[in-house]
């Protein structure tokens, strides 16, 4: 959708107002919004224009909604709500106020360790939950990270995760950035939950040395690097790292997943044991693996008898434990494939709840509706089942609806800044009386915008109150009144009342003219009639009966010309040197004071600004 379809004050879905674009991704622009309904600050992300039309992007778009709907977590980003505008969609989210991980490194370089291993727990914390749901991010990187003003992480952009009870490649070209792709990624393999351990590990990479470890020409030249070759150490480009740290990043960017952490949760455990003296997981294992080696190894050289029996035992049991444990993965995929998870539809409205639970095939039944101090008309206080459970699709969610609270007042909405068509509706959904509706000129508002309202925002008004409005008639024109021959004071009393500046200039009265008598006006610049916006200079020229002489025009002259001008009408002047980039500017007038056709006493000067 064009940018300008999405200016300061654009109302979505009757509650949200946009005041600015705060980022802009590859299929959707993201914008701070003001939730109008509970007064607080929102992200409201909308699917651009030339995608909304593309199956596969809107599939995409709502798989995000659906995902983000799933996923209760203080480290992941939370969805309030869901719907179509403007023949598009958007998600409308938790407004992060701070800075993405990438902006912090490029402004502030390497950053302590110590803040590396706070922000990977947050970061692997947000990842677990994603797992533990069955789900795989596909694309942590710095820009993907929101940290807050107090330091809390944020993971967003769950746009390309997928589930793993799916085959997990590179379908519909959607692909990780290449600088944090894994190499089971960049070979359009089958991806698991090791595939965000080892964009995590080029995180932590970036983090501690403010760079990542392969670069190239080309997306493929990067992805080719990240299959073949060994990354440096982060000690080999920067001093001092910490050697624990360094050995969870490089376990973290094993090439093959089977030598990484198995999971997030031990990456989790290791983290935490930075600082400390005890040993790394993975480090313990290796040393367990060993002794088993040399026990099997002297077993084998002890020749003993019974290992061949031992052996065909421990090998018939491992493949009937094999069998059972895929013959269950089988039936659980199978069956799951019929059950749907079931999304949080509390304190989100009803209409988009109903939208939401389409998402998962499943149907919404209202149970009751009954009042309720803190959660808003027309929303869900509670559902029945309980999100997070999985259940069959097809199946009845429950739900019990807030009508508002059972008080009568009413807080008033913020006006100022909509258009009266758009205030008239807020009005409307709030159940408010439209006041009187005055109209007045403003330098700031376009007309037909609500300059201010009575009562203010959140105010509290009974049931059936009214909101009086002020809308603008935008800039305001004034015609330049006939004030020739007026008396000068009333002149410009009457003028400043107008909202105009005044200046003033004197003219001697001739013998043709019209005037009699000093200090009237005898001339207005602009000339009467003249249309011209409030604050406007108009100059008043007065009559006076002085000896006056008028100032002739010297522009262009050359300072000998312009000197015998003046001479030959008595006019005395002074002479001021400016610089000029143009030779053929010196010893020109290029500027004079007065201006030509003033008038001035026979003992004033006129300045000569020559050109040097």
């Amino acid at each position: 959708m064009p940018e300008n379809d999405f200016k300061k004050n654009k109302l979505i879905s009757k509650r949200y107002r946009i005041i600015k674009k705060i980022a802009s991704g590859g299929m959707a622009d993201v914008f701070l919004g003001d939730d109008l309904k509970l007064n607080r600050r929102v992200a409201v992300k909308i699917l651009a224009a030339n995608y909304a039309a593309d199956k596969n992007f809107v599939a995409r778009f709502k798989s995000e909604a659906q995902i983000l709907a799933k996923l209760n977590h203080p480290n992941i980003v939370q969805i309030y709500d869901w719907g179509e505008f403007d023949s598009s969609y958007f998600i409308c989210m938790e407004y992060i106020e701070g800075e993405n991980l990438k902006e912090i490194i490029e402004k502030k370089g390497p950053l302590p360790p110590e803040t590396v291993v706070d922000y990977a727990i947050q970061i692997a914390g947000a990842l677990l939950m994603a797992h533990k749901s069955n789900l795989i991010h596909r694309d942590i990187k710095p820009l993907n990270i929101l940290v807050t003003t107090e330091g809390e992480v944020k993971v967003t952009d769950f746009g390309i995760a997928k589930s793993l009870s799916t085959d997990i490649t590179k379908t519909l070209n959607i692909m990780g950035t290449a600088h944090y792709i894994s190499p089971e990624q960049a070979r359009g393999e089958i991806l698991d939950h090791r595939t965000d351990i080892y964009s995590m590990g080029i995180v932590l990479y970036e983090m501690l040395t403010a760079d990542v470890p392969f670069r190239g020409g080309s997306s493929i030249d990067i992805s080719l690097k990240h299959i073949y070759e060994k990354p440096l150490r982060p000690s080999e480009l920067i001093e001092n790292i910490p050697e624990k740290l360094e050995k969870i990043i490089m376990h973290c960017l094993e090439k093959d997943p089977a030598n990484r952490y198995p999971n997030i949760r031990e990456l989790i455990g290791d983290l935490q044991k930075y600082g400390t003296d005890r040993p790394l997981g993975f480090a313990i294992k290796k040393g367990k693996q060993n002794k088993a080696g040399a026990f099997a190894e002297k077993i084998r050289l002890n020749k003993v008898n019974i290992i061949i029996p031992v052996v065909m035992s421990i090998f018939i049991l491992t493949f009937m434990t094999l069998f059972i444990i895929y013959s269950s993965k089988y039936y659980e995929e199978t069956s799951s494939s019929s059950m749907a998870p079931v999304p949080a539809v509390e304190n989100i409205p009803v209409e988009n709840a109903e939208i939401l639970l389409s998402l998962f095939d499943l149907n919404m039944v209202i149970k009751d509706e009954i009042y309720h101090s803190e959660i808003p008309e027309g929303f869900i206080i509670e559902q029945t089942p309980e999100s997070g459970k999985s259940i069959p699709v097809g199946s009845d969610i429950e739900v019990t609806v807030s009508k508002g609270p059972e008080v009568t007042h009413i807080l008033v909405p913020n006006l100022i800044g909509l258009s009266q068509e758009e205030a008239l509706q807020v009005l409307e959904d709030y159940g408010i009386t439209q006041g009187n509706i005055s109209r007045e000129y403003s330098n700031f508002f376009k007309e037909n915008f609500i300059i201010s309202q009575d009562p203010e925002f959140n105010e509290k008004i009974e049931s059936g109150e009214s909101v009086n409005l002020i809308v603008s008639r935008g800039e305001e024109i004034i015609l330049i009144p006939n004030i020739i021959g007026r008396d000068f004071i009333e002149a410009s009393n009457y003028l400043e009342s107008l909202g105009l500046l005044v200046k003033s200039s004197k003219a001697p009265i001739t013998e043709t003219s019209t005037i009699k008598g000093p200090g009237k006006i005898i001339n207005v610049i602009p000339s009467p009639g003249s249309e011209v916006q409030s604050n406007s200079m108009v100059e008043l020229v007065i009559s006076t009966n002085e000896d006056l002489v008028r100032v002739p025009d010297l522009m262009r002259f050359s300072l000998e010309q312009a000197a015998g001008i003046l001479d030959s009408v008595n006019i005395n002047y002074e002479i001021s040197y400016i610089n000029t980039d143009y030779s053929i500017q010196i010893g020109m007038v290029l500027g004079q004071n007065p201006e030509a056709e003033s008038y001035i006493s026979p003992v004033s000067s006129v300045i000569l600004f020559i050109g040097n």
